[in-house]
């Protein structure tokens, strides 16, 4: 308990909540949250807009989906210089001599992301809910499922937090936001693009493409779309449709847990040292 006061309810870094919002969520931010605010909403009132007008078309999975993707690419350009940032700035060394410990550094700027990840699920409620309400499935299709829906936006939403603490780890890791950005897409294209492709080239819809992508957000969606399909397209959706939803979110979770307290331990490290593991002390 005194662990999770030092990290969350009484750790001073957690003023990143506020500034992360005041930054990109508020027209107090100055110009850039003003133009940011207002290409969010020229770009949400186009999906309502969009959704509305083949609202009965709107899977609400497929959706979620959308909703995804949005936390794939937004994580890393929001996140990239959280850290590699302070450096940048110089704002880094002040950091280190305030009365706050690494792992109270981490904490915050993750905390600051997840609020962020939650904000963008809350702008998604209204077009799923427009899905929810007018989706007419065709006979190969389904009518939704609210359980496999609950657990596709878990699903969506672990993964952004998995994407933001990999890149404050990256951000982390190294001295530049932009060397940063390019290691947490370069991981992300080569897992959710360069790996299937080489996956699905190799065979057909089998027991092993089904673990050999296990790990994918979207693989697992799709299959979570069409579970209790009749579509013949997905002939293995009924046997493994408990491969998908809860077992990524505990991996997505567990991942984050992992990469947050490795972000920690690199922290410790002098400026030039390139290791990701720190040097046994006894060696």
């Amino acid at each position: 308990m005194s662990y999770f006061r030092n990290l969350v309810t009484e750790n001073p870094m957690t003023v990143e909540i506020t500034r992360f919002r005041r930054k990109y969520f508020s027209p107090r931010g100055g110009s850039f949250a003003s133009v940011v605010l207002t290409l969010i909403g020229v770009v949400y009132l186009g999906l309502l807009a969009l959704v509305w007008n083949f609202r009965e078309e709107a899977h609400p999975v497929f959706l979620v989906i959308l909703q995804t993707g949005v936390f794939t690419l937004l994580a890393p350009a929001m996140l990239h210089g959280s850290i590699a940032g302070e450096r940048e700035r110089r704002s880094w060394d002040f950091l280190l001599v305030a009365p706050v410990t690494h792992g109270q550094i981490v904490a915050g700027k993750f905390l600051g992301s997840v609020v962020a990840v939650l904000i963008g699920a809350a702008f998604f409620v209204l077009p799923i809910g427009i899905g929810v309400l007018y989706y007419a499935p065709s006979y190969t299709d389904v009518g939704v499922n609210f359980g496999n829906l609950i657990e596709a936006e878990l699903l969506s939403v672990t993964w952004g937090i998995f994407v933001c603490a990999m890149t404050i780890f990256f951000s982390g890791r190294c001295r530049r936001g932009f060397i940063a950005l390019g290691a947490t897409l370069g991981v992300l294209i080569a897992s959710l693009i360069v790996w299937p492709v080489l996956t699905t080239a190799s065979g057909g819809m089998t027991t092993e493409l089904h673990l050999l992508n296990f790990f994918h957000p979207f693989w697992a969606l799709a299959q979570i779309a069409v579970a209790g399909s009749p579509d013949t397209s997905f002939p293995d959706t009924g046997a493994f449709s408990w491969m998908f939803g809860i077992p990524q979110i505990l991996v997505y979770l567990g991942l984050s847990l992992v990469l947050l307290a490795w972000t920690e331990r690199t922290l410790r490290f002098a400026d030039n040292d390139v290791k990701f593991l720190p040097k046994n002390k006894d060696a």
